[in-house]
Formats: structure tokens, C-alpha cells, sequence
């Protein structure tokens, strides 16, 4: 199980100390709690649980906020109680598991997620699109193909060769098919299947262009290149974001540029 801690002292009925402040929740923790009050053990377990996905997404942001707008706070805080909370609830879903294994599988892998989902989440509130919470969990989900791909792709300190490229471009369409019995919106499935395309049909996996590419996969194609230039990555130093989005307006037959531009009003 994960590492929670106890927020507050516990106290029996007659005063005494049954748990300390800082306390680390084992199982042998776990028995005591429920032994007293078993609605308490789980609302201090959910209470702990839901300030470390607050926390994963506040850790992971850091390059966003730096470069927040101050009249864009309302638009990060939003989006990202948004993602705690898509995380948290996911706890009951079946696609967790591809969730917890990506918090474990490359570290970075889990960061992108998280950032992609936020930014995506903030251009889309500025869109006044709904739908937010399938464009939240598509856009979480979206690497999730890459848990099919060896780590010794994903981590390679240097330029992939052809054949490993092969291998990469496939994490779309496998992305689909492990969470295609579960009952996702089409949102985040276009999401997990389409966020490599272009604009101009020279991306992956299907060539799409223009008008074949939904906005909210428009959305996270963006989102998934500004963090990709601007966070690390093994074979590569990350770029700042100013220099990230100079380079999406230098390609305006690959990006929308009406995404380029909520986000230029967003950040910078």
C-alpha cells in the first residue's frame, strides 16, 4: 500500500494517545483505526490519499507555474483540483491499474501525464469546452501505450534508431486497445489514439488531417509537445517555455494555431 500518514493526534473516549500526529498508517495501524471507528480509519486514509495527488500535481507543475500569467491562477487552480480529483476517483475504475503502474514505471512518464492533463485542461477551460473531465482522463491516459514499450526504449540516452521508432509510434494504437473494454468516452479514446497526429496528416498512427482531428485531441497534441520541449528527458535538456511555443508557431501545418494562441495567453 502507499505511505499515508496521520494528519492529527487520535484520541480514545477516556483521553488517552492512540495514534500520533505524523504517523505512518501500516497495517498494524490500519487494525487499530478500524477497531475504534472504521468510518474514521477511511476518511482519514481518502483525507491523506487526496493531498498527495494535490501534491503530485503540485510538485509536477512547477515549469507551468513559473510561467503562469497571473490573470491564469483561477484557470490553474481549476484545472488542477480537476486532476487530483480525476486521479482520486480513478482509485475505483479498472483502468487504475495502468495509472498506478505508470507512477512506477519511468518517473518522468507519470510527470508528463500529469502536466499534459493540466495544461489541457486550462486551454480547454479557456475554450469553454465541457466535457472537461474526458479531456482530463484522456489526456492523463494519453502515454499510457508507452507501458507496452521496453524501458530500455524509453530511457535510451540518445537519438532512437528507425526500427525503435517503430516500436514507439505503436503506444497510440496500444493505448486504445488496453482500455477499450472499459467503457471510456470517445473523448479520451480520440485522445489516447490521436494525440500524435498533425494537422498537415504527417503524424501518427493514422495520418489524420485538419478537420478529421478533434479539437480536445488538438488540445493535448499541443500540450504533449510544450511539456515534452520543456521537461527532461533522457536524451535531451528541456527548453524553456518560451522557446517551446516559438517552436509550435514556426509549424503552423502541424499545430492549430488557435490552441497556440490560448496557451500563449495563458503562459509567458
Amino acid at each position: 500500500m502507499k505511505n499515508y500518514n496521520i494528519e492529527k493526534n487520535i484520541y480514545s473516549k477516556d483521553g488517552r494517545l492512540l495514534l500520533a500526529a505524523g504517523q505512518e498508517i501500516t497495517e498494524s495501524t490500519l487494525h487499530r483505526l478500524k477497531s475504534i471507528d472504521y468510518s474514521k480509519a477511511s476518511k482519514i486514509i481518502l483525507s491523506n490519499e487526496k493531498k498527495l495527488y494535490e501534491n503530485d500535481v503540485l510538485v509536477s507543475s512547477k515549469i507551468i507555474k513559473l510561467n503562469l500569467k497571473s490573470s491564469s491562477l483561477e484557470y490553474y487552480s481549476r484545472a488542477s483540483d480537476r486532476v487530483a480529483k480525476i486521479l482520486f476517483d480513478s482509485k475505483n475504475q479498472p483502468w487504475w491499474i495502468y495509472i498506478n503502474t505508470l507512477s512506477n514505471y519511468v518517473d518522468w512518464l507519470y510527470t508528463h501525464a500529469l502536466n499534459v492533463s493540466l495544461m489541457s485542461i486550462m486551454i480547454a477551460d479557456a475554450f469553454n469546452l465541457e466535457m472537461l473531465d474526458e479531456i482530463a482522463l484522456g489526456a492523463f491516459l494519453h502515454d499510457i501505450g508507452k507501458l507496452m514499450i521496453p524501458k530500455s526504449i524509453i530511457q535510451k540516452p540518445a537519438k532512437l534508431s528507425d526500427e525503435e521508432m517503430v516500436f514507439v509510434k505503436q503506444h497510440c494504437d496500444l493505448g486504445v486497445s488496453m482500455v477499450s473494454e472499459y467503457k471510456l468516452s470517445k473523448i479520451s479514446l480520440d485522445i489516447i489514439g490521436q494525440h500524435h497526429e498533425k494537422l498537415d496528416g504527417s503524424g501518427y498512427p493514422q495520418g489524420l488531417q485538419d478537420t478529421e482531428i478533434p479539437v480536445p485531441s488538438r488540445i493535448v497534441m499541443v500540450a504533449d509537445v510544450i511539456d515534452a520541449i520543456t521537461s527532461y528527458r533522457p536524451y535531451k535538456s528541456n527548453k524553456s517555455m518560451k522557446t517551446a511555443i516559438n517552436e509550435l508557431n514556426r509549424n503552423p501545418d502541424k499545430y492549430p494555431r488557435d490552441v497556440i494562441d490560448i496557451i500563449s495567453t495563458l503562459l509567458l
